[in-house]
């Protein structure tokens, strides 16, 4: 990860997994206790809990390991680009031409996409 990806990252994936363990290990607890405790409504409660926290497990497995290949994939074709412009420029190229160039391209390529 960047040193980019890091200050923008709001929470870390290991501080939502924790988080959302309290909330299955809370919910379970609350369940069990308020059943003995003849409390259907509180246990329906803390069922509710337990299930938002195992939703957020699932969701963190699932999420954090696409973002991050997605995001060293980018770092691979930025360097590719970097080094395919780097040859161009050595073959002859007006750099700042291919630059501007590669910028338009990638302006487009975003409007394409809908970003």
């Amino acid at each position: 990860m960047s040193a980019t990806d890091a200050r923008t990252r709001l929470l870390a994936p290991s501080t939502v997994r924790a988080t959302a363990l309290v909330l299955c290990v809370t919910g379970i607890a609350g369940m069990i206790v308020t059943s003995i405790a003849d409390r259907i409504d509180a246990a329906l409660t803390f069922g509710f809990v337990g299930a938002v926290g195992a939703l957020t497990l699932l969701l963190v497995g699932v999420l954090v390991p696409a973002v991050e290949a997605a995001t060293s994939m980018d770092e691979q074709q930025a360097a590719e680009v970097e080094a395919g412009v780097q040859r161009l420029v050595d073959a002859g190229a007006n750099e700042g031409d291919l630059r501007a160039t590669v910028r338009n391209a990638v302006e487009l390529g975003r409007r394409s996409a809908g970003d």
